[in-house]
């Protein structure tokens, strides 16, 4: 297809809309910019692990963590290069706001493929609308477009995917029938958005070829394979290259996550039940049935796509972040599903039965109204939900307090020293140590050898008797890291304060092979405490840098011998 065909296709799709469809569209966006007001910002520590290989890509180091570190700590290749792109314009722009520049497009392309989806399932572009103004009531896809994650342009690549294929299928659609040739981008793009994409790429090519064997009765390989192919070619290609690059054919997140469902054999259908009961989604199931039973042939690829990301979420056990991450694909699905199975109730009522169809709307509109209510968080919640808020809060607050702890940190560990952190995200954007991620998101020795003990697996693994041969040469001390002075009395008790230092303990002599350093900052009265490995360039004099005072109250200072 040609840029005119395409530019032609939008124009004639733009003047398709209705009045109150337009109205009803800009009433959508004007919800999902009061969702975003209200919430006003959202902080999670992980997606700070991403912005650190997005840093480094746009400073020419290449996708690598922290200081020049090979370990693919994140799974969500095309979301880290897409934040890259304004860094390399901006050296100094907040990540935050680069991944949010960034997903602006995909909260329209998000618009696009829910509207279509319903549009085409109920032949109306009014419903298309409706079905829009309805998820811009989730507060979760707000929570996420501000997170700065892949989440929302993952589900935006998701939907668009199926959106796109269906409209291919349809014979009164020219424009759309051309876009065919965009599916298999479009799948690829959702496979290289997250890893678990794969199965964007999987559903697609089935449904197509299940659509030519049950509905055009023929099978064309050579067309096929000329279709699909290219974008298949290039996913091969990038697992090739990444399994090159990286040493391991998954990134070490999967790794670090691997235990939870044999651990947690429960947790992914919790989570899945939590997220569809809190939100009333699980109507959709219902609506689903009925339309399956009505033989409405377009709802069976929702029905399955829908059914297999929620299936896999189980599957893996879900996710610990404040806003159904995992869940978050299937939910244009469910709520294209939900309204496509009111309107078809709807139908089936005959015309001359005026009143009934006037009353099933209304009851109907009353059902839509409730569950716009419960995907919307300001209002009415359960105690899911009220978590939720709850946590987004903490979370904010929490990664602010790590923002300042690494200017502390970046005054007393030099650039490339191993520094072992529990918030490899903000440690690893705002320090230049090489950081070694005690969770193992972002350590492949941790991640593949690693146990549970005394942690929660959600969060990833630890493995005590690695960290000989990881040779770390500072760790601080775990939350608050920043502390009014004075903080503490002793070695023993500073000791006692990193994280993990018990079991780290039973392979390293901390008292022996670490001094305890202190950054103060004198403005403010308050101080971070860490351990600095001693050796043959360790110093324990004071020095002032950038406004710090580093000192070691427990070290008679002598001269640095170099």
């Amino acid at each position: 297809m040609t840029a005119s065909r395409y530019k032609r296709l939008l124009g004639d799709w733009l003047a398709s809309l209705s009045p109150v469809g337009s109205v009803l569209l800009m009433v959508a966006a004007a919800m999902f910019v009061w969702q975003c007001l209200t919430l006003g910002e959202v902080l999670i520590d992980d997606a700070f692990i991403t912005f650190s290989f997005s840093k480094n890509l746009a400073l020419g180091n290449g996708p690598v963590y922290s200081h020049g570190l090979r370990a693919e700590g994140y799974s969500n290749f095309l979301w880290m290069v897409l934040v890259a792109l304004p860094l390399t314009i901006a050296r100094q722009m907040d990540p935050l706001l680069s991944a949010r520049l960034m997903c602006g497009p995909f909260v329209l392309l998000l618009g696009w493929g829910t509207y279509r989806l319903a549009a085409i399932g109920t032949n109306s572009r009014i419903v298309g609308a409706l079905a829009v103004l309805l998820l811009s009531f989730s507060t979760d896809f707000a929570t996420a477009y501000l997170s700065g994650l892949e989440t929302l342009p993952y589900t935006a690549m998701f939907v668009t995917s199926f959106a796109l294929l269906l409209s291919s299928w349809r014979k009164d659609d020219p424009f759309l029938r051309r876009a065919r040739a965009l599916v298999p981008w479009c799948a690829l793009g959702a496979a290289l958005m997250r890893i678990d994409g794969f199965m964007v790429l999987g559903l697609v090519f089935g449904f197509d070829l299940a659509h030519s064997l049950i509905v055009r009765r023929k099978f064309q390989p050579v067309a096929l394979l000329k279709w699909a192919g290219p974008a298949l070619l290039a996913y091969a290609v990038w697992f090739g290259w990444r399994w090159w690059y990286y040493g391991l054919p998954l990134p070490s997140t999967y790794y670090a996550k691997a235990l939870i469902p044999t651990l947690l054999p429960d947790r992914g259908f919790n989570y899945v039940k939590d997220e569809l009961t809190s939100s009333a989604l699980f109507a959709a199931a219902f609506a689903a049935t009925w339309l399956l039973a009505r033989a409405r042939g377009w709802a069976v690829p929702l029905v399955v796509a829908a059914a297999a990301q929620l299936l896999y979420v189980m599957k893996v056990g879900g996710d610990w972040m404040p806003f159904g991450r995992f869940v978050m694909p299937a939910v244009p699905l469910l709520t294209v599903l939900l309204i496509g199975g009111m309107v078809e109730a709807v139908r089936t009522i005959p015309v001359p039965l005026r009143k009934a169809r006037i009353a099933a709307t209304v009851a109907l509109v009353g059902v839509g109204v409730v569950l716009a209510g419960r995907i919307d968080h300001r209002w009415w919640n359960d105690g899911v939900e009220n978590q939720k808020i709850a946590f987004i809060s903490e979370q904010i607050d929490h990664v602010n307090r790590l923002k300042r702890a690494a200017s502390f940190l970046r005054a007393a560990v030099p650039v490339g020293r191993r520094l072992v952190t529990d918030y490899a995200g903000v440690m690893g954007y705002y320090t230049d140590a090489a950081v070694i991620d005690m969770w193992g998101l972002a350590t492949p020795v941790i991640a593949r050898r690693g146990g549970v003990e005394r942690i929660q697996p959600i969060y990833g693994r630890t493995c005590p008797e690695c960290y000989p041969e990881l040779d770390p040469e500072f760790f601080h001390v775990w939350s608050p890291l920043v502390r009014p002075e004075p903080a503490f009395k002793s070695v023993q008790e500073v000791i006692a304060n990193v994280w993990q230092t018990d079991t780290i303990g039973r392979y390293i002599d901390f008292a022996k092979v670490f001094a305890v350093g202190r950054i103060v900052d004198r403005s403010r009265g308050d101080a971070l405490y860490f351990l600095e490995k001693r050796g043959p360039a360790f110093s324990s004099a004071l020095r002032n840098v950038d406004g710090f005072q580093v000192d070691y109250p427990f070290e008679p200072p002598h001269p640095n011998p170099n």
